[in-house]
């Protein structure tokens, strides 16, 4: 099965929680239907609906700062300027794998030649970003989630965690309320909580033998990723 490995990066990244209402909260790193969309754009398919499995991997470590920011209304009136709380994120970059039967052929010809139908950012309009292609892998395989010790370079859902293998040296962070599923029409299903290292750095775990949702882990190269 082949794949590919794309890096996309920037000077600012907002993925909007969707249950907050009064500030602007960020997720921190991309989410996996975000990243979905984002082929889609490059793509230009605007309800970009597929069963190809993404992974995610940190290039730069997580850094999150709140701004206020002054929002205009549609309405005239004292509501008219609002003062806003946004949490932004600072030079976030990412490495995406992607693989699948239905569109890695077309993504990654779009990619070797650096075109994209629809503009593509990090979350929000104002945080553009350029994916640029990083490698092709021509023979990636699923690894069976057996319940013995192993590392991985990407993100790692909470739900194939059996143990965590504590490194001294790493700062483990939990991540939750992702969607886990786009399933057309703005319309969403389940979600998901992830581990992630703070600076990017491989985790090692000990998974379940038979999570809960549909994740699998795979090899591209060296690296073994969690794809969802």
């Amino acid at each position: 099965m082949k794949g590919i490995a794309f890096d996309i990066k920037g000077n600012l990244g907002h993925f909007r929680r969707p249950d907050t209402t009064a500030t602007q909260m960020t997720y921190p790193f991309i989410t996996p239907t975000a990243a979905k969309g984002l082929v889609g754009a490059i793509l230009g398919m605007e309800d970009f609906v597929t069963t190809d499995k993404i992974g995610i991997k940190l290039l730069h470590p997580v850094r999150i700062v709140a701004q206020q920011m002054s929002m205009l209304g549609k309405d005239s009136g004292s509501t008219f300027n609002r003062p806003t709380t946004i949490e932004l994120l600072v030079n976030p970059a990412y490495r995406i794998y992607y693989t699948g039967e239905e569109y890695t052929e077309q993504l990654l010809a779009f990619l070797a030649q650096e075109k994209s139908v629809y503009t593509t950012y990090l979350g929000a309009a104002y945080a553009l970003t350029k994916p640029v292609l990083y490698k092709i892998f021509p023979d990636v395989y699923y690894v069976p989630m057996e319940e013995q010790e192993i590392t991985l370079s990407s993100v790692v859902p909470i739900a194939i965690i059996k143990n965590i293998v504590l490194k001294t040296d790493n700062y483990y962070c939990r991540a939750g309320g992702y969607l886990f599923q786009y399933k057309k029409n703005r319309t969403f299903e389940k979600s998901i909580d992830f581990l992630y290292e703070k600076d990017g750095k491989p985790i090692s775990i000990i998974p379940k033998e038979e999570p809960l949702l549909d994740l699998v882990l795979a090899k591209f190269g060296r690296d073994i990723v969690c794809l969802i």
